[in-house]
């Protein structure tokens, strides 16, 4: 039997496509490969979004294309979003590449591999975890100044609520305990195809579905984010408040340059309105600083921003001059070196404020959702054993996470710890 291996590259969205691609193989008699030794093809499922993206992925690329050369595996594929940027930059200088396939040509992997092309609906993971991730629409058309999406994964194009529900229900069957929807922007789910914003009705269709305890929503725009949906977080037991919502800036000069609606003074009334109708309520948000025309004062007033809002989870990123973009030929370009001070200056401000907040957490019984065992630590007590979990307020990847120790407990459940200490973004926790 021969073997492949899956190099998904970038967001999570990326790694539907990546999952899609691993069913095609597994169809085709490959099976998975545990490490890239092992693997007779590999496919490398790229990221462009940005241009050092691009440089991650010519590294992979090469380093790929060396081993080939040297025989170590038979097959290389190249698919994903390079195909639609910049793919002239790589087809020339990588003749060791068997198939570049266009981004999610699922059928063009099939034809590659001599498989029957059947409808493919069909996921097979590739990393592990008691999660998964259901992609509602792929696309985007807000057309932000500094954003390479649009030109790269199209308009909005919204999957259907009784396809998705199929695809909810067999993430189900494979035993995910938790599904994360995502998309560009969550929050214009449907517009195409209904007319109307349709995320409360696909929540509601996939909270019926069982086998999931939590239900998670990603990249919910300020812009689209409607206060009415507020009353399913209430009514919806697995629907979490968890509100990722990326504002990318707090000054509405900035913000209006960025082609984004919400100012400042609506953004706060939002947050407020969450953590008053939710106290509960956990708040993420991603940030971008350097970008053209952001002034000291402009900077100063963001960092004034996050000590109003108390975020739990921050993502702060440098702007990245993107060749097609409208901000690229923006006036007033920010120095490198200016965005990645002030990258780091809201860092630590929120690294200050985070101690605090998840130090409120100490002493506290919360459930989490044990991921995977750790390897054994000498100074344990004998029977004891320590477990990688993650509580309803991390997110996979991009939070933090709580190591817990105790009784021996199977990963894929939920288990009730008591936390006794935070170091940093991670809870420490004791099993119950």
């Amino acid at each position: 039997m021969k073997h492949y291996l899956i190099e998904s590259l970038g967001c999570a969205k990326n790694l539907v496509d990546s999952e899609v691609f691993a069913y095609i193989l597994e169809s085709a008699g490959y099976s998975p490969a545990p490490i890239p030794e092992e693997a007779d093809l590999i496919l490398i499922n790229s990221c462009a979004f940005l241009q050092s993206a691009l440089a991650e992925f010519d590294e992979i690329l090469s380093g790929y294309a060396d081993r080939k050369n040297q025989g170590e595996f038979e097959t290389l594929i190249v698919t994903g979003c390079v195909m639609n940027r910049a793919l002239d930059d790589f087809t020339g200088l990588f003749p060791e590449v068997d198939a570049w396939i266009g981004l999610k040509d699922f059928d063009a992997l099939k034809s590659f591999l001599g498989a029957k092309n059947s409808p493919v609906i069909s996921r097979s993971p590739i990393e592990e975890g008691h999660y998964a991730y259901l992609r509602i629409s792929d696309g985007c058309r807000n057309y932000c100044s500094y954003c390479t999406i649009p030109s790269i994964r199209g308009v909005l194009k919204s999957v259907p609520i009784p396809q998705l529900v199929i695809e909810a229900e067999s993430l189900a069957a494979r035993g995910a305990k938790e599904l994360i929807l995502i998309a560009q922007d969550t929050c214009l789910y449907g517009t195409d195809l209904y007319g109307h914003q349709a995320l409360p009705e696909l929540i509601e269709a996939v909270h019926a579905i069982k086998g999931f305890r939590w239900i998670r929503l990603l990249y919910l725009h300020p812009d689209h984010f409607k206060t009415e949906w507020l009353e399913l977080f209430k009514r919806l037991p697995k629907l979490l408040p968890y509100f990722e919502i990326p504002i990318q800036h707090s000054e509405d000069r900035i913000l209006k340059a960025m082609n984004r609606k919400l100012g400042r003074a609506p953004l706060l009334e939002l947050f407020k309105l969450i953590q008053s109708e939710l106290p509960t309520a956990v708040l993420r948000t991603t940030l971008i600083t350097g970008f053209p025309g952001e002034s000291p004062q402009d900077h100063k007033k963001l960092l004034d921003f996050i000590e109003q809002v108390p975020f739990l989870h921050l993502g702060v990123f440098c702007y990245s001059q993107e060749p097609g973009t409208p901000a690229y030929d923006m006036p007033r370009q920010v120095g490198e070196k200016t965005a990645l001070k002030r990258q780091d200056e809201l860092l630590s401000a929120h690294r200050a404020q985070l101690e605090e907040r998840l130090g409120a957490w100490v002493g506290k019984d919360i459930e989490v959702l044990v991921e995977a065992e750790l390897e054994p630590d000498e100074e344990l007590p004998k029977g004891n054993h320590r477990y990688l979990c993650r509580a309803w307020f991390n997110a996979p990847d991009i939070d933090g996470l709580v190591f817990a120790e105790g009784k021996k407990v199977k990963p894929g459940t939920f288990v009730k710890v008591n936390i006794e200490d935070v170091i940093d973004v991670d809870l420490f926790a004791r099993i119950i």
